[in-house]
């Protein structure tokens, strides 16, 4: 491999392990959150209705779901960042690898999948930063019910 190829190659990695690292990050706080979030409705739920004494608890869900909620949208925003300059490296091992053509062979798989699945066209980070916004909405549920 020309020692260019071999920069591009290890710059390619290098950010996809950094769009890993992003991703990890953020299934790792998601799943704290999830755990807090659960562990605040146990306490709430504990004496079977909720009381003005479970408003400070709504109010705690509301800032860990919209915490949560923004903590994902960045670390996706970060994750794409990387995924651009990696994409930008192998269309660069692209153009200096005249026997194989990447960008024709990503093409085909992508139009593969595309084809053989529905859920392809659903992004996952809404589904991420959607799951933390309910947080939010049943911490306002929590503080409205408690306030009656």
């Amino acid at each position: 491999m020309k020692e260019e190829n071999q920069v591009l190659w290890s710059m390619y990695q290098e950010h996809c392990v950094q769009g890993r690292h992003h991703e990890t990050q953020r299934s790792t706080v998601t799943s704290i959150l999830l755990s807090i979030s659960a562990a605040i409705l146990a306490l709430v739920s504990l004496d079977k209705e909720i009381t003005r004494a479970d408003i400070p608890m709504g109010l705690l869900l509301i800032v860990i779901g919209l915490f949560g909620a923004l903590f994902c949208a960045k670390h996706y925003e970060r994750f794409r960042i990387h995924m651009k300059r990696a994409r930008n490296y192998r269309d660069a091992l692209d153009a200096n690898i005249s026997e194989i053509d990447i960008k024709k062979l990503k093409k085909i798989a992508d139009e593969t999948h595309a084809s053989a699945d529905i859920l392809s066209t659903l992004p996952l980070n809404k589904l991420w930063v959607f799951l933390n916004v309910l947080i939010a909405v049943i911490g306002v549920f929590v503080a409205l019910v408690g306030s009656r």
